[in-house]
């Protein structure tokens, strides 16, 4: 009997500070590149795409008083298997609240895209990553795999540090970083794109002319969908052992969740605990 196809969304988020353009093309190319791949293990997956562009959306910058209560328990220790539901961001009326939170929660692979500015990512893409503090609380986050994507105004401009710096935030927001190289590089302006003395320089989509960030953006939107359609088979495939033993969520507080133990054995503990250059070889042994 032929198993049901499984539901894979992957969203695309591009938080350059103008509508539709270089970095916005590139995000958008990585997620064509999903719908290809969607139509090739059609039999096996319904994989969506969806693609915001931050330019002209409201995003409130956090303020840091919500008084932990984005966190289970307000982020003190609790007891029982059932983690407590956290309260939440209080800023509830802007574009993230309403629309873009939502969406995360419901996706399964992510494609992020920031021009580089300064070598490093936009304002834009900082407001937006300081208020996922209520995704990664709320499990929106963990384990999901994610590319990134930057275009500079000329080559060596600060790209790969700018990929650097968002790498970070996904490792940090518990995602799965599955960037090929480092992500995506684009570069939108010479030798291949307008000159910024040009006078349509700022209606030219230049990083369209850069081969080599077409084809990064390519591989890195297909290896975001890859990797979540074999994660949402295997978690199928596991059932209920992926409900009781896999982590949900690195960061503590944390209840009595079967996964959520943080110790050995005890007597394996105080052997590590008491461990004596002579009884290394002996442990090692076991491991053998």
């Amino acid at each position: 009997m032929a198993k049901e196809k499984i539901k894979v969304k992957i969203l695309g988020v591009s938080a350059g500070h103008r509508k539709h353009m270089n970095t916005f093309y590139l995000v958008l190319l990585a997620l064509k590149a999903v719908d290809k791949f969607a139509e090739r293990v059609a039999e096996i997956a319904d994989i969506e795409t969806e693609i915001v562009d931050l330019a002209d959306k409201e995003i409130k910058p956090c303020l840091n008083y919500c008084e932990w209560r984005h966190m289970p328990n307000k982020g003190l220790p609790y007891t029982g298997k059932k983690r407590p539901a956290p309260k939440g961001c209080p800023i509830t009326n802007d574009y993230m609240a309403k629309v873009l939170i939502p969406k995360m929660f419901e996706a399964d692979g992510f494609v992020f895209g920031s021009p580089t500015f300064t070598w490093s990512y936009t304002s834009k893409f900082r407001l937006f990553t300081e208020r996922w503090s209520p995704l990664l609380w709320g499990g929106g986050t963990t384990g999901k795999p994610a590319a990134a994507i930057t275009v500079g105004e000329m080559p060596f401009g600060g790209e790969e540090t700018c990929l650097h710096h968002m790498n970070q935030i996904l490792h940090a927001s518990e995602m799965l970083p599955v960037s090929w190289y480092a992500g995506v590089t684009g570069v939108s302006g010479p030798p291949r794109g307008p000159h910024p003395s040009d006078k349509d320089y700022s209606a030219r989509i230049g990083v369209s002319k850069d081969r080599f960030a077409r084809w990064l953006a390519v591989y890195n939107g297909r290896r975001v969908a890859e990797y979540a359609v074999m994660i949402k088979i295997a978690k199928r495939e596991l059932g209920g052992v992926w409900e009781r033993e896999f982590i949900k969520l690195f960061h503590p507080p944390r209840g009595d969740e079967p996964w959520a133990w943080d110790r050995l054995d005890k007597e394996v503990q105080e052997d590590l605990e008491n461990l004596a250059p002579q009884k290394a070889q002996t442990l090692v042994k076991e491991l053998s």
